[in-house]
């Protein structure tokens, strides 16, 4: 059976969930939250914010870095034979120049969405498929799952179902 991995991005988490089967008639194959980086990290376009263009921008590549190893490490488990799509639930967009994002604090935040997204996409060697949240309907999906079985797993769900139908 073929399935499908469907992630949520937050700042320096995600929820996961395979999928297989469909939406009709469903299988939960796996679920869980990844960390991707913790608390002192997660915000690093705010902390990069308060340096010189220079240590920011070093700063930023090590930090890239090891969020990237982080997030292919946390993925690794849920990426059996079986799975042979992934869908991130987050907008499209870019993250820009990193001096220009810096310079505005709305930049910073739709950076560090873009920055998450963009770091699961990267650390994912399967097919990734973008999926806008406006065009998923949580209210399709029912408990499923026991807890935790909410918004984020029910939208990472739906992405994935999207990604193997």
């Amino acid at each position: 059976m073929r399935h499908a991995l469907g992630i949520s991005v937050h700042t320096g988490w995600a929820a996961c969930v395979v999928v297989g089967g469909s939406l009709q008639k469903p299988e939960i194959v796996a679920r869980d939250i990844i960390e991707i980086l913790g608390d002192a990290e997660r915000f690093c376009f705010h902390m990069a914010a308060e340096m010189k263009p220079p240590e920011a921008s070093e700063w930023f590549a090590r930090t890239r870095d090891k969020a990237l190893a982080n997030a292919s490490r946390a993925l690794a488990p849920f990426l059996t034979n079986e799975v042979v799509a992934c869908a991130i639930v987050a907008r499209e967009g870019k993250v820009g120049d990193l001096v220009q994002v810096l310079a505005s604090h709305s930049r910073i935040h739709s950076a560090e969405g873009s920055f998450y997204r963009d770091l699961l996409r990267d650390a994912c060697p399967i097919p990734v498929h973008i999926v806008p949240p406006s065009s998923l309907d949580v209210s399709k999906v029912g408990k499923l799952m026991p807890p935790p079985w909410g918004k984020d797993q029910k939208l990472a769900a739906l992405a994935a179902w999207k990604a193997i139908c």
